[in-house]
């Protein structure tokens, strides 16, 4: 049913339509037939009358015909109304004998005029006659009578004209109204239907406008054409973030692989060397202090290999959060040469997988604070507020412009910030970023405390469109009294 309900709408709308002109056909045509009845009834009897009338006078001679076929006007009784239309008497031999006022033989006569019955004539102006032939007793005379559907029943036949006329154009503006429907909306709809039918959702756009088309339709066209244009950039952003996941993943090969050469490998190397050379001495001292070499390079590798292994999965996460944390802290500061300070409210838990996030946003907060903003101290605190988490970091140094679109960071390749954000998200939370040139910059992270086992937040928690949200008025001075 819905399939053809466009179908169904147009036909309900013809309908009523086709209904009227269909009635309106079917009167004008019982109109037409019941003048036309009217018109053959009335000169019949009128010519039969007058022929009767004609040979009952006989006795009485041609002046009485005349007295009554006169000037005053023909009438076929006396005491009755005056008659539309005319009479006449002819001889067989076509002579005319008299006539009523008006008579126009010469429009109306046929020689092949059938006689007894009625019958339509038109004269040479076009005018329609009804025209009765009847004969006067003895068959020498006839008489004619003949009526103008003009005079008999003029306002009648013009209003069934007009009629025709209005019924002739009503079907034309139906026509052109259906016309019109097919041309400038079905026909567009089917276009775009047949359109959108072979689009490649995030790959191909529609046409943008149909100038053929209602304004609805173009604004329909508009909408999806947004759509369409948002799911190709969307698309876009998405096969570049793939890419720069493929960029960083091997970009993190590399770097391991370069820190594997540069470090362990060559120490292994190294110790292989020493024990070579060991094997190779004869004298006892000198074996032992290669093997000592040895030993000591072997553990400088299993040195650096445990802080590679530390740095790719921190076993400390285990520890809790406040462990976790402070031993985080202590070996950033080492690395970095900053000074952290850490304030951790003790009663407070989280999950693994939030706390590698909290984790992760640590490590690539204090990278950033340090290698951008030349920063020398950190602030840090953790707390509880309400029924979210809060881990805040402050830091002092020269800061940055807010007002930028993670996604354009992402696609240019600075990731930082961006990284943030998507780890925020994975575990329901909200990322804000507070920073004003030369003021320091503050990041605080949200995390609902919601229990892992009820399930993770995903996206309860809104992340303002367009990027990272900047704090209000009222934060920024808070955060500024906090240094």
């Amino acid at each position: 049913m819905r399939r053809h309900l466009l179908l169904f709408i147009i036909f309900a709308l013809m309908l009523p339509s086709f209904a009227v002109l269909l009635v309106s056909g079917i009167g004008i045509l019982q109109h037409e037939w019941a003048i036309r009845s009217v018109a053959r009834s009335y000169v019949q009897e009128m010519a039969e009358n007058v022929a009767s009338r004609v040979a009952t006078s006989e006795p009485l001679g041609w002046g009485m015909e005349l007295s009554m076929l006169g000037i005053h006007g023909f009438r076929v009784f006396t005491w009755g109304p005056s008659i539309p239309g005319w009479v006449a008497v002819l001889h067989a031999d076509g002579r005319l004998l008299f006539s009523s006022p008006g008579a126009n033989i010469a429009a109306v006569w046929r020689p092949n005029i059938p006689i007894g019955r009625a019958v339509e004539i038109k004269d040479k102006d076009g005018d329609l006659y009804t025209l009765a032939v009847y004969p006067v007793r003895g068959g020498e005379r006839f008489v004619i009578a003949a009526v103008a559907w003009e005079q008999l029943l003029g306002p009648l036949a013009r209003g069934g004209m007009l009629w025709s006329v209005l019924i002739v154009i009503m079907a034309i503006c139906i026509l052109l109204a259906l016309w019109a429907l097919w041309r400038w909306l079905i026909r567009p709809l089917r276009r775009l239907v047949a359109e959108l039918e072979v689009l490649s959702w995030g790959r191909d756009l529609p046409g943008v406008s149909d100038p053929r088309a209602v304004g609805e339709i173009g604004s329909l066209r508009e909408v999806l054409y947004k759509l369409a244009s948002a799911a190709v950039e969307r698309t876009h952003l998405r096969n570049r973030y793939v890419n720069d996941i493929v960029r960083i993943q091997e970009g993190e090969k590399s770097r391991i692989a370069r820190e594997l050469h540069d470090g362990p490998l060559q120490n292994i190397t190294a110790m292989i060397q020493q024990v070579r050379l060991s094997r190779m001495s004869r004298d006892e001292n000198t074996v032992k202090e290669r093997l000592l070499l040895a030993e000591e390079t072997a553990h400088l590798v299993v040195r650096e290999l445990r802080e590679m292994c530390d740095e790719l999965s921190p076993p400390w996460i285990d520890l809790g959060l406040e462990q976790a944390m402070t031993e985080l802290s202590e070996r950033l500061a080492r690395h970095y040469n900053i000074n952290i300070v850490m304030e951790i409210d003790d009663s407070l838990d989280l999950d693994r997988e939030k706390l590698l996030s909290l984790f992760r946003i640590f490590q690539e907060g204090v990278s950033n604070a340090v290698r951008h903003g030349k920063a020398k101290e950190m602030r840090v605190h953790i707390f509880r507020k309400a029924d979210a988490i809060f881990f805040e970091m402050a830091d002092d140094g020269t800061g940055f412009d807010t007002r930028f679109n993670y996604e354009s960071l992402r696609v240019e390749g600075h990731r930082g910030l961006a990284n943030m954000l998507e780890r925020m998200t994975l575990v329901g939370g909200k990322l804000e970023v507070i920073s004003q040139k030369g003021e320091g910059t503050l990041i605080r992270c949200i995390l609902p405390n919601i229990p892992s086992e009820e399930g993770e937040c995903g996206n309860s928690v809104p992340i303002l469109e367009g990027g990272i949200p900047q704090g209000n008025h009222h934060e920024t001075e808070n955060y500024r009294s906090r240094r």
